[in-house]
Protein backbone atom coordinates (compact mmCIF):
# COMPACT_ATOMS: atom_id res chain seq x y z
CA UNK A 1 0.00 0.00 0.00
CA UNK A 2 1.14 3.55 -0.73
CA UNK A 3 2.18 5.46 2.39
CA UNK A 4 3.14 9.05 3.09
CA UNK A 5 4.53 8.65 6.61
CA UNK A 6 7.26 11.03 7.81
CA UNK A 7 9.81 9.98 10.44
CA UNK A 8 11.20 12.76 12.65
CA UNK A 9 13.32 11.01 15.30
CA UNK A 10 14.26 7.50 16.39
CA UNK A 11 16.20 5.55 19.00
CA UNK A 12 16.14 2.39 21.05
CA UNK A 13 17.84 -0.40 22.96
CA UNK A 14 18.69 -4.04 22.23
CA UNK A 15 20.78 -6.84 23.68
CA UNK A 16 21.88 -10.38 22.93
CA UNK A 17 20.75 -13.11 25.33
CA UNK A 18 22.86 -16.14 26.24
CA UNK A 19 21.86 -18.69 28.87
CA UNK A 20 20.92 -16.19 31.57
CA UNK A 21 18.28 -13.53 31.06
CA UNK A 22 19.60 -10.21 32.44
CA UNK A 23 17.27 -8.09 34.53
CA UNK A 24 16.22 -4.66 33.32
CA UNK A 25 15.38 -2.88 36.57
CA UNK A 26 18.97 -1.83 37.33
CA UNK A 27 19.29 -0.20 33.91
CA UNK A 28 15.94 1.51 34.42
CA UNK A 29 17.11 3.07 37.69
CA UNK A 30 19.26 5.42 35.63
CA UNK A 31 16.35 6.21 33.33
CA UNK A 32 13.92 9.09 33.82
CA UNK A 33 11.09 6.72 32.84
CA UNK A 34 10.09 4.59 35.81
CA UNK A 35 8.07 1.40 35.32
CA UNK A 36 4.99 0.82 37.46
CA UNK A 37 5.16 -1.62 40.39
CA UNK A 38 5.03 -5.27 39.35
CA UNK A 39 5.45 -4.35 35.70
CA UNK A 40 6.28 -7.12 33.26
CA UNK A 41 9.36 -7.41 31.06
CA UNK A 42 7.73 -6.04 27.91
CA UNK A 43 6.81 -2.82 29.73
CA UNK A 44 10.30 -2.48 31.22
CA UNK A 45 11.92 -3.13 27.84
CA UNK A 46 9.65 -0.58 26.17
CA UNK A 47 10.56 2.15 28.67
CA UNK A 48 14.27 1.32 28.41
CA UNK A 49 14.16 1.83 24.64
CA UNK A 50 12.10 4.99 24.98
CA UNK A 51 14.60 6.48 27.43
CA UNK A 52 17.23 6.22 24.64
CA UNK A 53 14.97 7.94 22.10
CA UNK A 54 15.41 11.72 21.62
CA UNK A 55 12.47 13.88 22.66
CA UNK A 56 10.73 11.39 24.95
CA UNK A 57 10.56 13.92 27.79
CA UNK A 58 8.53 16.59 25.96
CA UNK A 59 5.88 14.84 23.89
CA UNK A 60 2.61 16.41 22.82
CA UNK A 61 0.02 15.27 25.42
CA UNK A 62 -2.21 14.08 22.56
CA UNK A 63 0.50 11.92 20.96
CA UNK A 64 -0.91 8.66 19.59
CA UNK A 65 0.81 5.36 20.36
CA UNK A 66 1.32 2.33 18.12
CA UNK A 67 3.03 -0.62 19.80
CA UNK A 68 4.15 -3.35 17.37
CA UNK A 69 5.50 -6.67 18.62
CA UNK A 70 6.09 -10.13 17.24
CA UNK A 71 4.72 -11.95 20.32
CA UNK A 72 3.66 -9.06 22.61
CA UNK A 73 3.51 -10.08 26.34
CA UNK A 74 5.07 -13.51 25.82
CA UNK A 75 6.69 -13.96 29.24
CA UNK A 76 3.55 -12.99 31.19
CA UNK A 77 1.40 -15.27 29.05
CA UNK A 78 3.73 -18.24 29.58
CA UNK A 79 3.79 -17.69 33.36
CA UNK A 80 0.01 -17.48 33.61
CA UNK A 81 -0.53 -20.57 31.47
CA UNK A 82 1.93 -22.52 33.60
CA UNK A 83 0.07 -21.50 36.75
CA UNK A 84 -3.28 -22.49 35.28
CA UNK A 85 -2.43 -25.70 33.43
CA UNK A 86 0.71 -27.03 35.20
CA UNK A 87 0.25 -25.81 38.78
CA UNK A 88 -3.57 -25.80 38.67
CA UNK A 89 -3.72 -22.46 40.46
CA UNK A 90 -5.34 -19.13 39.72
CA UNK A 91 -2.95 -16.32 38.63
CA UNK A 92 -2.98 -13.18 40.75
CA UNK A 93 -4.96 -10.31 39.20
CA UNK A 94 -1.96 -8.11 38.33
CA UNK A 95 -0.15 -11.00 36.61
CA UNK A 96 -3.30 -11.75 34.64
CA UNK A 97 -3.77 -8.11 33.61
CA UNK A 98 -0.22 -8.12 32.22
CA UNK A 99 -1.31 -10.74 29.67
CA UNK A 100 -3.81 -8.30 28.17
CA UNK A 101 -1.71 -7.11 25.27
CA UNK A 102 -2.74 -3.46 25.47
CA UNK A 103 -1.63 -3.25 29.12
CA UNK A 104 1.94 -2.40 28.11
CA UNK A 105 0.68 0.40 25.87
CA UNK A 106 -1.32 1.75 28.83
CA UNK A 107 1.77 1.77 31.08
CA UNK A 108 3.79 3.55 28.37
CA UNK A 109 1.15 6.27 28.08
CA UNK A 110 1.15 6.68 31.85
CA UNK A 111 4.93 7.02 31.99
CA UNK A 112 5.04 9.51 29.10
CA UNK A 113 1.92 11.45 30.15
CA UNK A 114 0.29 11.08 26.74
CA UNK A 115 -3.39 10.37 26.11
CA UNK A 116 -3.91 9.95 22.37
CA UNK A 117 -5.32 6.92 20.57
CA UNK A 118 -3.54 3.65 21.39
CA UNK A 119 -3.11 0.59 19.15
CA UNK A 120 -1.21 -2.65 19.79
CA UNK A 121 -0.45 -4.80 16.76
CA UNK A 122 1.28 -8.19 16.41
CA UNK A 123 2.21 -9.86 13.15
CA UNK A 124 5.03 -12.30 13.80
CA UNK A 125 8.10 -11.44 11.77
CA UNK A 126 6.49 -8.43 10.06
CA UNK A 127 5.19 -6.52 13.07
CA UNK A 128 7.20 -3.36 12.32
CA UNK A 129 5.69 -3.24 8.86
CA UNK A 130 2.21 -3.70 10.33
CA UNK A 131 2.92 -0.85 12.74
CA UNK A 132 3.98 1.43 9.87
CA UNK A 133 0.70 0.72 8.08
CA UNK A 134 -1.35 1.45 11.21
CA UNK A 135 0.63 4.66 11.86
CA UNK A 136 -0.04 5.89 8.33
CA UNK A 137 -3.78 5.24 8.80
CA UNK A 138 -3.71 7.30 12.01
CA UNK A 139 -1.77 10.07 10.25
CA UNK A 140 -4.57 10.42 7.70
CA UNK A 141 -7.28 10.44 10.38
CA UNK A 142 -5.73 12.81 12.96
CA UNK A 143 -3.21 15.63 12.64
CA UNK A 144 -1.41 14.52 15.79
CA UNK A 145 2.08 13.12 16.45
CA UNK A 146 2.52 9.34 16.52
CA UNK A 147 4.94 7.32 18.62
CA UNK A 148 5.62 3.97 16.94
CA UNK A 149 7.46 1.24 18.84
CA UNK A 150 8.75 -2.18 17.76
CA UNK A 151 9.37 -4.25 20.90
CA UNK A 152 10.24 -7.95 21.32
CA UNK A 153 11.14 -9.68 24.58
CA UNK A 154 12.78 -12.97 25.55
CA UNK A 155 10.91 -14.96 28.25
CA UNK A 156 12.73 -15.77 31.49
CA UNK A 157 13.21 -19.52 30.81
CA UNK A 158 15.60 -19.19 27.88
CA UNK A 159 16.27 -22.94 27.61
CA UNK A 160 12.55 -23.65 27.36
CA UNK A 161 12.16 -20.88 24.80
CA UNK A 162 14.90 -22.34 22.61
CA UNK A 163 13.21 -25.74 22.73
CA UNK A 164 9.91 -24.05 21.83
CA UNK A 165 11.55 -22.50 18.78
CA UNK A 166 13.47 -25.70 17.92
CA UNK A 167 16.82 -23.96 18.32
CA UNK A 168 20.17 -25.36 19.42
CA UNK A 169 20.83 -24.90 23.18
CA UNK A 170 23.63 -22.39 22.53
CA UNK A 171 21.96 -20.38 19.78
CA UNK A 172 21.77 -16.72 20.82
CA UNK A 173 18.46 -14.93 21.31
CA UNK A 174 17.89 -11.20 21.25
CA UNK A 175 15.39 -8.64 22.46
CA UNK A 176 14.92 -5.01 21.63
CA UNK A 177 12.84 -1.86 21.93
CA UNK A 178 12.97 0.61 19.02
CA UNK A 179 10.95 3.80 18.66
CA UNK A 180 10.06 6.28 15.93
CA UNK A 181 8.47 9.73 16.17
CA UNK A 182 6.33 9.88 13.04
CA UNK A 183 3.04 10.97 11.48
CA UNK A 184 3.06 14.65 12.45
CA UNK A 185 5.84 16.63 14.16
CA UNK A 186 6.07 16.96 17.91
CA UNK A 187 7.39 20.49 17.43
CA UNK A 188 8.64 22.58 14.53
CA UNK A 189 10.87 19.99 12.87
CA UNK A 190 11.55 18.59 9.42
CA UNK A 191 11.25 14.86 8.57
CA UNK A 192 14.42 12.76 8.68
CA UNK A 193 12.84 10.25 6.29
CA UNK A 194 9.60 9.28 4.55
CA UNK A 195 8.01 5.84 4.35
CA UNK A 196 6.50 5.76 0.85
CA UNK A 197 5.31 2.15 0.51
CA UNK A 198 4.71 -0.85 2.77
CA UNK A 199 2.90 -3.96 1.63
CA UNK A 200 3.08 -7.37 -0.03
CA UNK A 201 4.61 -8.22 -3.37
CA UNK A 202 2.84 -11.33 -4.64
CA UNK A 203 5.54 -12.37 -7.12
CA UNK A 204 9.15 -11.93 -5.89
CA UNK A 205 10.34 -12.12 -9.50
CA UNK A 206 8.83 -8.65 -10.00
CA UNK A 207 11.11 -7.15 -7.34
CA UNK A 208 14.09 -6.05 -9.50
CA UNK A 209 11.84 -4.18 -11.94
CA UNK A 210 9.89 -2.60 -9.06
CA UNK A 211 13.11 -1.42 -7.39
CA UNK A 212 14.35 0.12 -10.64
CA UNK A 213 11.06 1.96 -11.06
CA UNK A 214 11.42 3.32 -7.51
CA UNK A 215 15.08 4.32 -8.05
CA UNK A 216 16.19 2.49 -4.89
CA UNK A 217 19.81 2.95 -3.83
CA UNK A 218 20.00 0.42 -0.97
CA UNK A 219 18.47 -2.96 -0.11
CA UNK A 220 17.95 -4.27 3.43
CA UNK A 221 17.15 -7.99 3.63
CA UNK A 222 15.74 -9.26 6.92
CA UNK A 223 17.50 -12.14 8.65
CA UNK A 224 16.35 -15.48 7.30
CA UNK A 225 14.85 -14.01 4.13
CA UNK A 226 14.51 -16.73 1.52
CA UNK A 227 15.38 -15.10 -1.80
CA UNK A 228 17.34 -16.75 -4.62
CA UNK A 229 20.84 -15.29 -4.90
CA UNK A 230 20.27 -14.77 -8.61
CA UNK A 231 17.31 -12.50 -7.77
CA UNK A 232 19.23 -10.52 -5.13
CA UNK A 233 22.04 -9.92 -7.63
CA UNK A 234 19.55 -8.18 -9.95
CA UNK A 235 18.55 -5.57 -7.38
CA UNK A 236 19.89 -2.06 -8.03
CA UNK A 237 22.08 -0.21 -5.55
CA UNK A 238 24.05 -1.64 -2.66
CA UNK A 239 23.17 -4.20 0.02
CA UNK A 240 22.95 -2.94 3.60
CA UNK A 241 25.28 -4.97 5.81
CA UNK A 242 23.44 -6.27 8.88
CA UNK A 243 24.58 -8.17 11.95
CA UNK A 244 22.36 -10.34 14.10
CA UNK A 245 22.43 -10.17 17.91
CA UNK A 246 20.35 -13.36 17.98
CA UNK A 247 16.92 -14.59 17.01
CA UNK A 248 14.25 -11.93 17.48
CA UNK A 249 10.81 -11.96 15.78
CA UNK A 250 11.64 -8.75 13.96
CA UNK A 251 15.03 -7.10 13.84
CA UNK A 252 14.09 -4.82 10.98
CA UNK A 253 13.54 -1.88 13.33
CA UNK A 254 17.14 -2.11 14.57
CA UNK A 255 18.54 -2.49 11.06
CA UNK A 256 16.40 0.39 9.77
CA UNK A 257 17.54 2.73 12.54
CA UNK A 258 21.18 1.85 11.85
CA UNK A 259 20.70 2.73 8.18
CA UNK A 260 18.78 5.94 8.94
CA UNK A 261 21.61 7.15 11.18
CA UNK A 262 24.11 7.04 8.29
CA UNK A 263 21.91 7.60 5.20
CA UNK A 264 22.44 10.57 2.91
CA UNK A 265 20.15 13.02 1.17
CA UNK A 266 18.30 11.33 -1.70
CA UNK A 267 18.96 7.74 -0.57
CA UNK A 268 16.06 5.33 -1.11
CA UNK A 269 15.98 2.05 0.83
CA UNK A 270 13.90 -1.01 0.02
CA UNK A 271 13.47 -3.14 3.16
CA UNK A 272 12.48 -6.77 2.51
CA UNK A 273 10.86 -9.14 4.98
CA UNK A 274 8.89 -12.35 4.84
CA UNK A 275 6.74 -14.45 7.15
CA UNK A 276 8.21 -17.99 7.26
CA UNK A 277 6.24 -20.30 4.99
CA UNK A 278 4.72 -17.46 2.97
CA UNK A 279 5.72 -16.96 -0.68
CA UNK A 280 4.88 -13.24 -0.51
CA UNK A 281 7.45 -10.57 0.18
CA UNK A 282 6.71 -7.64 2.46
CA UNK A 283 8.30 -4.61 0.79
CA UNK A 284 8.91 -1.26 2.51
CA UNK A 285 10.29 1.80 0.74
CA UNK A 286 11.99 4.54 2.81
CA UNK A 287 13.26 7.79 1.31
CA UNK A 288 15.68 10.38 2.69
CA UNK A 289 14.59 13.90 1.65
CA UNK A 290 16.73 15.53 -1.02
CA UNK A 291 18.62 18.74 -0.45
Amino acid sequence: MQLNLPIYAFGGFSQSIGQQLPGLLEALKASPLKPPRRSDRLTQLSLLGLSATPGHSHLNPETQLVLASGDVNLDSTIQNNEQIFAQHSIPNPIAFINTVNNSTAFHICQALHIGGQVTTVSRGDCSLEAGLQVADTLREAHKLPILLGSVDEVPRDTAQHRRRLKLDPDEPLAEGSFWFHCGHPQHDESPRAWVRFCGPLENPQDLPAWCREQHTTHTLCANGLQLPLSLVDQLPGSRVAISSEGLMPTQNARHLQTWLATAHSGDRLVMLNQTPGSPRLCVTLIEIPGS
